[in-house]
């Protein structure tokens, strides 16, 4: 991660997993790819207080879980001792150990400059190694970005762009498919509310006038029985470095 975007995961390390059903559901879709047994040494990138980690580590002994935020970090020692945690930045993992798996989920779509990522994840990982993660994609909060495209805080893109960037660095898809996430709340407010208590940020960019203006517009365009709808698209792959 890049403390350029607008995320503040660190401050939010003790409330996310309240405010993170969405990663949750989709942590344990994205673990139900996961074999029996992790064999060889694994490496779980923006691993946050632990929601995906916990599906690893009764699979294998050698997991080296990491987040750029000591704060999630020390949540996750907690909750989840039995992996070796560390704080790293995606794209400086620990390197030494010639990972046979790489996992991530619901970090992906921060990366700054994913090609990179990818490209560095294929050097420290083993020949034939796999690589299981799970990201969000465009779709998501799509009601939103569509009354205020200036709000969203980067470039979205969909599965087929992502494949074609992870071909480009070594890692030959070998499956993958996407799962669209409903949820509800009273007004526009409370759902961006819930979006930034789990770590996302509206860029400073937009003004308080202007953000009053796009909640109003999505009360008025997205409202239902139950309150305003929000979609999350989640994209779980799993591929092979070439």
């Amino acid at each position: 991660m890049n403390n350029a975007l607008p995320h503040d995961f660190n401050r939010r390390a003790a409330v996310y997993e309240e405010h993170a059903p969405v990663q949750r559901e989709a942590a344990a879709w994205l673990a139900e790819w996961l074999p029996e047994k992790i064999e060889g040494p694994a490496l779980e990138v923006g691993a946050g207080t632990g929601l995906f980690t916990r599906h690893l580590v009764g699979r294998t002994d050698q997991l080296w879980a990491t987040d750029v935020s000591p704060r999630m970090v020390r949540t996750g020692r907690d909750t989840t001792p039995d992996a070796e945690w560390s704080v790293a930045d995606a794209i400086h993992p620990p390197t030494s150990h010639g990972y046979r798996w790489i996992f991530s989920c619901s970090l992906i779509q921060w990366l700054p400059d994913p090609a990179a990522a990818f490209r560095i994840w294929h050097h420290a990982a083993a020949p034939g190694a796999r690589f299981l993660c799970g990201w969000f994609v465009r779709g998501t909060l799509a009601e939103f970005f569509d009354v205020c495209p200036e709000a969203a805080p980067f470039a979205w893109r969909d599965a087929g762009e992502w494949r074609d960037i992870l071909q480009e660095a070594g890692w030959a898809t070998k499956r993958s498919e996407c799962r669209t996430y409903t949820k509800q709340h009273p007004q526009a407010t409370a759902m961006l509310r819930a979006v930034h208590n789990a770590g996302a940020v509206i860029p400073h960019r937009l003004g308080t006038g202007r953000l009053r203006q796009v909640l109003r517009q999505y009360d008025r365009e997205n409202r239902g029985e139950n309150g305003v709808t929000a979609h999350f698209e989640f994209l779980r792959l799993e591929a092979i470095r070439s």
